[in-house]
């Protein structure tokens, strides 16, 4: 791989992958929606080595022409990895006809690739494909399971069985990408482990659900590094999900949180109820990437909360 295209480039994960594409020596253009006006200077320090292109999703069949504006040529060696996707209401909400666009827009980027003489096509999925597609199965007049991302999810597969049939169509290299819960630095999001982290700190009450369930989380930087060697040696056809190799019970990890910020307030387990799907270690099994690609995870989950902690508190 000597040069890339990644869109959603001013989102938490997609600033933090293209610095480290630019870093590695790669030729970057970064797309997104925002102007770099918009995009807060964290992420637009990031996006510095790479050429950027305002360009919305629903404009992607234009790519070709703004490459033209930059005197931009493909190459024989690029890669196209498309992380851009959106909501009306945030990525997980439940607005189907929105969801359902970004199925279309990234079918377009497909073609548009290849198009443009791009040699491999990357599609990110989400860790809540786990949990739908176990949640799909249930018979729904016995359970009652709820998962807020479903919408999202399944939107998410179905562009991912799309994309696969319409690049075997074309004949371009195909891969597709699943992570673990992603934490790091300039994450703007209120996830649970992000929202305990903050209430630990602040000595807010901790309560919260039995925490048995099964998760796993990997840092901004080890999630860069498992895209990049997906991009540069993983198998065309192959789905890898990028992870810890280490996922745990739910609560070990607000456990280990805790023993790095104590606060002094009793840790309340059980004392919410958890209604939704509970997955297994095999599900976060990265054993594909790491025979395919020789990943292998740097952060521990201490580090990445500190650096996080340093984010938010500093």
């Amino acid at each position: 791989m000597k040069k890339a295209i990644v869109t959603g480039a001013t989102g938490f994960i997609g600033a933090a992958f293209v610095k480290f594409l630019t870093d590695k020596g790669i030729d970057v253009v970064a797309l997104g929606r925002k102007s770099l006006a918009e995009v807060k200077t964290s992420r637009r320090e990031k996006l510095t080595a790479a050429i950027y292109i305002n360009l919305d999703m629903r404009e992607i069949t234009s790519l070709h022409k703004r490459l033209n504006d930059f005197s931009w040529d493909v190459g024989a060696e690029c890669v196209f990895f498309n992380l851009a996707w959106g909501g009306v209401a945030g990525l997980s909400d439940l607005d189907v006809e929105a969801q359902m666009k970004n199925v279309g827009w990234s079918v377009s980027a497909l073609e548009e690739s290849v198009a443009i003489g791009c040699s491999r096509f990357v599609q990110v999925g989400t860790m809540e494909e786990a949990f739908t597609s176990k949640y799909l199965e249930l018979d729904h007049n016995k359970h009652n399971e709820y998962n807020r991302h479903v919408i999202y999810s399944v939107a998410k597969i179905v562009a991912k069985n799309a994309l696969a049939l319409k690049a075997s169509n074309l004949n371009i290299d195909y891969i597709y990408v699943l992570n673990s819960h992603v934490m790091g630095e300039d994450d703007n999001k209120d996830s649970f482990l992000q929202v305990t982290l903050q209430r630990i700190v602040n000595g807010d009450d901790l309560i919260f659900s039995s925490g048995e369930q099964i998760f796993d989380v990997i840092s901004l930087e080890d999630i860069a590094l498992g895209y990049y060697l997906i991009c540069k040696t993983g198998i065309s056809g192959e789905k890898y999900w990028v992870g810890s190799g280490d996922p745990r019970k739910l609560r070990e990890y607000v456990e280990r949180m805790y023993n790095l910020f104590p606060s002094g307030k009793e840790m309340q387990f059980g004392k919410l109820p958890y209604n939704d799907i509970v997955l297994s270690k095999d599900d976060f099994s990265i054993a594909n990437l790491v025979k395919h690609t020789g990943y292998n995870p740097a952060m521990s989950y201490e580090q990445t909360v500190k650096k996080l902690y340093q984010t938010l508190f500093n």
